[in-house]
């Protein structure tokens, strides 16, 4: 009975720590990585990016926000000349 606790217990915290991390796709196809969720404030989404610091992305230059955990992997890095993958 305390395996089965301790597993659900990890599954949960597992499964909540995946949800805090959301992925921002602007139009260009650029993903940006976010720590917290982003929040649209007069016409612009509001967030805390990878490193932690506060960031700001206007609302037309973004396509799609999802959680990271059922992001697709990035198509575009935002580097014009990075190598292909």
């Amino acid at each position: 009975m305390k395996n089965f606790h301790l597993l659900s217990l990890l599954g949960i915290v597992l499964l909540t720590g995946c949800a805090r991390n959301y992925v921002v796709t602007l139009n260009n196809g650029t993903q940006v990585g976010a720590r917290s969720k982003p929040e649209l404030k007069d016409g612009a989404y509001y967030f805390k990016d990878a490193t932690g610091r506060d960031t700001s992305v206007a609302a037309g230059r973004v396509s799609q926000i999802e959680s990271a955990g059922i992001a697709s992997k990035s198509k575009k890095s935002g580097f014009i000349n990075s190598p292909s993958k």
